[in-house]
């Protein structure tokens, strides 16, 4: 075999060097070539990425929600989260409020603002049988240094569960310990329960918090079941002694619900600031040993130390009577009854009170002066026909032979000096004129009586309308602008009665109500006749108005009763002060001439009084309204305003079926504005 030599393997191995040296290089320029197109492609790549986010962008300009500014989505998105009236399953199924992580789930814009946005997590609530901790403590996370308003709405306990009480309890204390180091952020706090062993927690951990509780402006602690027992518990013992001791402090509460629970257990420091009280009562039906009936000494006590509430919100509240007025010594009960004085409540302007007994509402009243009041909204309930037992008895009952309370029904009247609006509900006139007929109202100016009860749509059954000096010791208003009635009947005389009463009344509106032809007839009775000056011949005409000269609106809704002509007469009778006429084109001729002529009657001047100077006029300045003998304004239309009514300037016809629509546009040719459904 032919070996080489070493000059020629020397030599092959350079041959082979330097084709492994350009295959290097070559590699190298490959390696090259594909880095620049790896850049190229993430270029390629980066910048469709950017033309796609344009794309979407343009996109999402199409939809309008996306045009309005990031500030005010923050404002939508709190408005959604504060929403309880939504009806997702969602909301029952969720122990937390699921509306916060709803809006971040949207897109990633809104995860954005949704976390960014601390007030939207600053409502927690819970409503959860077992206790999770984790909810809560991302709610209390990203609502950063926010104020806190806490809801905490167990759903109900099936009646058989016997460790539901329990169960309750755990889960209650799971979320004050958790919640607990944030107090001093805790802003409101809505909180209801069904057994008493829960409701006795919170409110002991309202005692021992009182102090860091200093953020604290709403407090809604209520029962959720009905008739709640409190076996077991220490609160009607802390009712019993007044509550718990506590210091003296600034409270900054203005706001306090409270259903239920017996009033004493509260702190009179938190009652001290509050604005607005709202109070439910609800009649118990059962028969259990410890349950809670309010006693009014418990309410007169409680209301004594609110000097700044202004409004008073009463759902079936009617207090066991175990008081009487110490000035008027007017009720007798059986056993020894304390004495007192009617407490003042000096800023106290608005007060409803839902489903009232009839003979409850002077007895309540009588306890209280409220010299501030301007709005008292009120649902009359009838007393109900069967009582278990004589402790359950409440209020004034009177009429009742079962009472042990007997008091004159008419023994005295309470006069409303300061109040403008009154709306009454009420399921029939008795009800009305037994709630109201102690009452003087004297400077009211807004008036509503409604029919409360629940008819079908073609029900024929009446609900008449007791007569205005039935209702009211004294029927006269004289400042009352605004009547409205709804769902009522009036019997043919009664609304001229009525409307006798009002001379200042600017509007009248009619609701679903029958014998409305009576009450425009009566609007549109003349005062009088008087020739008609502008034209040659000796017309005579009726004129003047002998009701309301100054009605200026009427509204009727729902008013299947009457006819058009009626309403027409309303109009036109008040379109032109034709009285006037006679009294402008006959000038020589006396006043009390004049006015014989209007009247059809001989008007004799009144004599002289002995109080006037030589020249014959008096020695003081006339009132600026009349007056009666007794002081009060005198409902008499004096007879320049009765001969010159305002002008009709709206008319309202609403659901009347009756009334074509071209017939009610016809009244706009007397300047009445007419609006037609």
């Amino acid at each position: 075999m032919h070996r080489k030599s070493s000059a020629a393997i020397d030599q092959e191995i350079e041959i082979l060097q330097a084709q492994v040296a350009v295959l290097k290089r070559r590699e190298d320029d490959f390696v090259r070539i594909l880095e620049d197109m790896a850049r190229l492609r993430e270029s390629v790549k980066a910048e469709s990425v950017a033309l796609e986010s344009r794309i979407t962008e343009l996109e999402r300009q199409k939809i309008p929600i996306n045009w309005l500014p990031s500030e005010l989505l923050i404002q939508i998105f709190i408005s959604f989260a504060e929403d309880d009236d939504s009806d997702s399953d969602t909301s029952v199924v969720l122990a937390y409020s699921p509306y916060p992580v709803i809006i971040s789930h949207v897109c990633q814009k809104w995860r954005k603002l949704a976390l960014a946005t601390s007030m939207l997590w600053s409502r927690i609530s819970y409503s959860c049988r077992k206790w999770f901790a984790s909810p809560v403590c991302a709610f209390m996370n990203r609502s950063g240094s926010s104020l806190l308003d806490l809801t905490y709405s167990p759903p109900p306990y099936n009646n058989d569960d016997r460790n539901a009480a329990e169960e309750e309890k755990l889960t209650f204390q799971g979320f004050l310990e958790t919640v607990n180091p944030q107090l001093f952020r805790v802003r409101s706090i809505t909180f209801a329960c069904i057994f008493a062993t829960t409701m006795e927690l919170m409110v002991q951990a309202l005692v021992d918090n009182l102090h860091e509780l200093r953020s604290l402006r709403s407090l809604d602690l209520s029962f959720a079941s009905l008739g709640p027992s409190f076996a077991h518990t220490q609160l009607l013992a802390w009712d019993l002694l007044g509550g718990q001791s506590l210091s003296d402090r600034r409270s900054v509460l203005t706001h306090l619900r409270l259903e239920q629970l017996p009033l004493r257990v509260i702190s009179p420091s938190l009652l001290r600031s509050v604005r607005t009280l709202e109070l439910s009562y609800p009649l118990r039906r059962s028969h259990r040993t410890l349950r809670y009936i309010l006693p009014m000494s418990h309410m007169h006590r409680f209301l004594s130390f609110t000097p700044e509430l202004q409004n008073l919100v009463l759902i079936e509240v009617a207090p066991l009577r175990d008081l009487v007025l110490l000035e008027h010594g007017e009720g007798q009960t059986q056993g020894q009854s304390t004495a007192v004085s009617p407490i003042e409540l000096p800023k106290l302007r608005s007060l409803t009170w839902k489903l009232a007994y009839t003979r409850d509402v002077y007895s309540f009243m009588s306890f209280f002066c409220l010299p501030a009041l301007e709005r008292w909204d009120i649902l009359i309930a009838n007393s109900p026909t069967k009582r278990s037992d004589s402790v359950t008895l409440r209020g004034n009952h009177w009429h009742e032979p079962d009472s042990f309370i007997e008091a004159d029904p008419l023994g005295g009247a309470l006069s409303m000096n300061a109040l403008k609006e009154l709306y009454v509900s009420c399921h029939d006139g008795d009800s009305l004129i037994s709630s109201l007929r102690q009452f003087l109202f004297p400077t009211l100016e807004q008036l509503e009586f409604a029919h409360s009860g629940k008819c079908p749509p073609n029900c024929d059954h009446k609900h008449p309308l007791p007569r205005l000096d039935y209702i009211f010791r004294d029927p006269r208003l004289p400042y009352l602008t605004h009547f409205t009635l709804s769902h009522l009947d009036v019997f043919p005389g009664h609304g001229k009665l009525m409307l006798s009463f009002m001379p200042k009344l600017l509007s009248l509106t009619l609701i679903s109500c029958t014998g409305v032809d009576n009450m425009l007839q009566a609007l549109a009775e003349a005062y009088g006749h008087a020739m008609d000056a502008e034209r040659n011949d000796h017309d005579v005409r009726r004129c003047g108005v002998r009701v309301c000269p100054k009605l200026q609106e009427i509204s009727l809704w729902g008013c299947p009763d009457f006819e058009f002509k009626n309403l027409f007469a309303v109009v036109f009778a008040r379109a032109r002060p034709a009285g006037a006429i006679l009294l402008q084109a006959q000038k020589h001729i006396p006043t009390a001439d004049a006015l014989s002529a209007v009247l059809g009657r001989k008007i004799r001047p009144l004599k002289k009084p002995r109080g006037t100077t030589a020249q014959g006029n008096p020695s003081s300045p006339a009132k600026s309204h009349p007056q009666s003998p007794s002081g009060a304004s005198s409902t008499v239309i004096p007879i320049e305003e009765a001969l010159r009514p305002n002008r009709i300037a709206c008319v309202h016809v609403d659901d009347c079926p009756q009334i074509t629509e071209d017939e009610a546009l016809s009244l706009e040719e007397f300047g009445t504005v007419v609006v037609y459904r």
